[in-house]
């Protein structure tokens, strides 16, 4: 016990030792790397025990340094961080830094980049002063001119350019006709660059190429830094306040006239025509015309014309004519025109004209004219002309057609087509509904087709492989469904052939009445019917039809129609042959007439009609009548 009070009273005099220190003799060990200046002054002052202040204008807080001290005095290392023209005062635990009066005086550096192999000059090369937000770019000579404040002895310049290492040079007393040497990369094969793009930078597309200088392409790629500035002005790409090295340069506040080109934004960029920015934006962009990023934007894009994200977008597109994100899109595109998300898209695309997506999507579209996705649509799709997608989660509507190739979850209405391989739901029509697979819930329209039907379905021709339900039209098949032709004998005619085809819960009836003797009676006929089962082997056949009877060879051009209401017993013999018989009431219009006498001439109805009358020029005669017939099941 007692060595333990005697260990902690040491360690508390080392600590009041150490407090007692003078503050800027303090030693420190920290160990960080690519902070920003304020950033690692505020871990200095942490770990050296010490409150710290300085004006954030005159000290480079926004630049990346290396923190690197062991056992080192406070004094050195704030010596390593900061610019020559800062003094650094200490009173107490406070330390002061301070712009030194007779330090900012401004200085002028000039020279030339060079190759180190040939001493060949290099053009459009990026010359950067890392701890003081200066650049700039050298002209077709190879020269630059950069203008520095305060002390520049040991200042750190970077100078890079493409196909060559990126070198850093401290300036010592001699500020004029600096020759500054860059080193090749190693010569390697040439090979393609790994782009799966079809354009891989803001430079590939035409509009840019048009209106920025290819010196200034060269510039954003001459460096990784991209540097942040507080503010620029731009009348024309390769015209602004950030001069020649524009293009490697990331902009805080950023403000185009005519057009600007820029690394990036983080912050503001507002345009009167076109925005143009090499790699990432984060923040928010205004134009007149057109946004062209090059990289991700995060945050939003407002454009009269268009707004262009060759990567990934986060956030909202809202354009007069159309947005494009090239890589995933996480949020909403609104345009006038057409929207285009090429990645996967978690969000919303509104278009009064057109919408398209590459992959899938998990949101909806929504468009005056079309939606257009070559994925799976996880919620719905609405348009004033087509939709179409590969499997839809939730529904399709349309005024035009709609279209997935796969599964649609939630139906599928449209004024004019309907197709799906499968649909849970419903189809729901004025004109065609397909479905090549299965649809759950019915189809309703002028023609229906489904291979598997679970459900009804209600239109004017009906076709399926199979149904569960009912079809209810003029004209239904099922090819696995209710068929059975037959032959019977009436009372109006004694050789009759007809075939049902549908559901047993609906079905078609087709005939037709050959003539049995020379200039003898035929007919066609037409009508629907139900067949519920009666007990083992029995059924009812309940059914409505009306036959255009011609009482002579030549076609009778009047109405000479015979309805019926017929209720038949039958039975099945085995699976596949019936017989049935039963009664019908019959009911005759007919206007055939002579056109001499006028008399009717029709002679189908009996004596003993149980009602005979004439309304007009229309005679209906009314009797019961019976039916005899045999049928075969298919």
């Amino acid at each position: 016990m007692r060595n333990l009070l005697c260990i902690l009273a040491l360690c508390s005099s080392f600590r009041m030792v150490a407090q007692d220190m003078p503050v800027l003799d303090r030693r420190v060990d920290v160990d960080a790397r690519q902070l920003t200046l304020d950033r690692a002054l505020e871990v200095l002052a942490r770990e050296g025990g010490f409150k710290l202040s300085y004006n954030a204008d005159a000290v480079p807080t926004d630049s990346l340094v290396d923190l690197r001290a062991e056992r080192a005095r406070v004094r050195d290392v704030l010596k390593d961080l900061l610019p020559g023209d800062i003094v650094v005062r200490s009173n107490g635990d406070h330390v002061i830094l301070a712009v030194d009066p007779l330090t900012r005086e401004r200085h002028v550096i000039t020279g030339r980049v060079l190759d180190a192999g040939t001493r060949r000059v290099l053009a459009n090369a990026t010359v950067v002063a890392l701890q003081r937000g200066s650049a700039t770019g050298t002209d077709g000579n190879g020269r630059f001119t950069l203008k520095l404040k305060g002390v520049v002895e040991d200042a750190p310049l970077l100078v890079g350019r493409t196909g060559y290492r990126d070198t850093v040079v401290y300036l010592g007393t001699r500020t004029s006709d600096l020759q500054l040497m860059l080193t090749p990369l190693s010569r390697l094969e040439k090979v393609e660059p790994l782009c799966v793009y079809e354009r891989c930078g803001v430079e590939d597309l035409g509009v840019a190429k048009l209106l920025v200088p290819a010196s200034s392409f060269e510039q954003s790629g001459n460096v990784e830094l991209g540097r942040e500035v507080p503010i620029q002005f731009s009348l024309w790409p390769g015209m602004s306040t950030n001069g020649d090295a524009g293009g490697a340069l990331v902009n805080q506040l950023s403000f185009n006239l005519l057009g600007g080109y820029a690394r990036g934004v983080n912050g503001l960029e507002m345009g009167v025509g076109v925005n143009i920015d090499a790699w990432h934006v984060k923040g928010a962009q205004f134009a007149g015309v057109a946004n062209l990023v090059g990289g991700r934007v995060n945050g939003f894009q407002f454009a009269g014309g268009v707004n262009h994200a060759m990567r990934s977008l986060q956030g909202v597109q809202l354009a007069g004519l159309g947005n494009v994100v090239w890589d995933t899109l996480a949020g909403v595109q609104i345009a006038g025109g057409a929207n285009v998300a090429k990645g996967d898209m978690r969000g919303t695309q509104v278009a009064g004209g057109v919408n398209v997506a590459l992959s899938d999507i998990d949101g909806a579209q929504v468009a005056g004219g079309a939606n257009v996705a070559v994925g799976d649509v996880r919620k719905a799709q609405v348009a004033g002309g087509l939709n179409y997608g590969r499997n839809v989660t939730g529904a399709q509507f349309a005024f035009g057609a709609n279209v997935a190739l796969g599964s649609v979850g939630g139906g599928q209405v449209g004024f004019g087509l309907n197709y799906a391989r499968d649909v849970t739901g419903g189809q729901v029509t004025f004109g065609l509904n397909v479905a090549s697979g299965t649809v759950r819930g019915g189809q309703v329209g002028a023609v229906n087709f489904a291979m598997r039907c679970e459900g009804a379905q209600v239109g004017i021709v009906n076709f399926s492989d199979t149904i569960s339900g009912t079809s209810f039209g003029i004209l239904s098949i099922a090819r696995r469904g209710y068929h059975r032709a037959e032959l019977f004998a009436t009372d109006v005619h004694p050789l009759n052939l007809q075939v049902r085809t549908g559901t047993s819960g609906f079905h078609n009836i087709l005939g037709y009445s050959p003539p049995v003797e020379p200039n003898g009676t035929w007919a066609f006929r037409y009508g629907f019917g139900v067949e519920p089962r009666i007990g083992k082997g029995g059924f009812l056949n309940v059914e409505l039809t009306g036959e255009h009877v011609n009482e002579q060879a030549a076609w009778v051009n009047a109405v000479n129609i015979v309805g019926r209401f017929g209720l038949f017993y039958g039975r099945y013999i085995g699976r596949h042959l019936t017989l049935s018989a039963g009664a019908s009431l019959n009911d005759l219009f007919s206007d055939w007439t002579d056109p001499e006498t006028g008399e009717f001439l029709s002679t189908l109805a009996p004596s003993n009609t149980l009602w005979d009358q004439v309304d007009g020029e229309v005679r209906q005669q009314a009797w019961i009548g019976w039916r005899v017939a045999a049928g075969v099941r298919f």
